[in-house]
């Protein structure tokens, strides 16, 4: 008589059991989501905040810079050149900070040819036009050195000048680009970033890649600093200078910077034929002074690695940033 109520009472034990397993389940299920979630929290959180204290340490490297180039302004025989003797030049080598590493280094954008040099507007005076030829005379040499091809110049000042007549016979307005099967108009502007002659007709990524270390995109036109650009610059501004006169005038300068652009004009008559020197073509290009600067962050720390590019702009009186990326460029 008992046996149909004790076998009850065992079902009841089993389901009471098989709840517990499914509560306890859930729960210890529940306790992991929410473990990991919070471990996910806790790491995300410290990401941010250690990208937060990295970029801290990339505008106090910005503040450094700033201080070697108003140090330098402040200097009245420094301020007289640029030149890779002084102080802002001198990289800040890989330097501890809590919680990783900071590394800088301050380069000149006027070593580099300004692309904006060959921008011209739609109606422009004979002395700007003149200006813009040699600039564009100047691209060519380079792109000569660089073994690229130097109808890549021409299709440069096309996309730049505000006008839409065709430079012949290597230009190209919006015509080339609108036929394209990605179709897009000219800038018919001054660039914003080097990046952009991307864009421009002959430029592949090897021509870019090739580019790169001698180009910039400054706001306004500028000459090239002869006591800070490289050997195959100096070669494109002086069409008549060899690589080992280029090279003997880089290790001159290293020690006896040019005060003014005549002690270069007087050195480069001493190093090559006088008659070989056309002073009316050089000096429109060149300066032993820059306004313009780079400055290169980067900051390691434990789980995060951050690069900060700054421009900088020296005035008369101050130093100015006028942009900041982050990353590759």
């Amino acid at each position: 008589m008992h046996r149909p109520t004790q076998k009850y009472s065992r079902r009841q034990r089993g389901v009471a059991l098989i709840t517990a397993l499914a509560i306890a389940s859930l729960a210890s299920l529940a306790a992991v989501a929410m473990a990991h979630s919070l471990q996910l929290n806790i790491r995300r959180t410290g990401n941010i905040l250690t990208a937060d204290q990295g970029f801290l340490y990339t505008l106090g490297s910005e503040a450094w810079s700033r201080g070697m180039l108003i140090r330098d302004l402040q200097d009245a025989e420094q301020a007289s050149y640029d030149g890779l003797d002084e102080d802002w030049a001198k990289e800040l080598p890989p330097t501890p900070v809590e919680g990783g590493q900071v590394q800088a280094l301050t380069t000149d954008l006027q070593a580099r040819f300004n692309l904006n040099n060959l921008y011209l507007q739609e109606e422009s005076t004979e002395q700007e036009k003149q200006q813009a030829a040699l600039q564009l005379a100047l691209f060519k040499r380079l792109l000569v050195l660089l073994e690229l091809d130097e109808s890549i110049a021409q299709a440069t000042a096309d996309w730049l000048d505000q006008d839409i007549n065709l430079q012949f016979p290597d230009g190209a307005e919006d015509n080339e680009y609108l036929s394209g099967e990605l179709p897009y108009r000219t800038g018919n502007s001054r660039m914003g970033h080097p990046s952009e002659i991307r864009l421009v007709k002959g430029v592949t990524d090897e021509v870019y890649e090739a580019l790169t270390p001698y180009i910039t995109a400054l706001p306004v036109n500028t000459p090239v600093n002869v006591n800070t650009t490289p050997p195959l610059m100096l070669q494109a501004v002086v069409n008549t200078l060899d690589e080992q006169g280029a090279e003997q005038l880089q290790d001159e300068r290293e020690e006896n910077p040019f005060k003014n652009k005549q002690g270069f004009m007087d050195r480069l008559k001493d190093l090559l034929d006088e008659n070989k020197v056309k002073s009316q073509d050089i000096d429109p290009l060149i300066s032993v002074t820059s306004r313009f600067y780079r400055l290169e962050t980067t900051v390691k720390m434990e789980f995060v690695s951050q690069k900060l590019h700054s421009t900088l702009y020296k005035g008369d009186k101050d130093v100015i940033t006028i942009s900041r990326s982050i990353g590759a460029f």
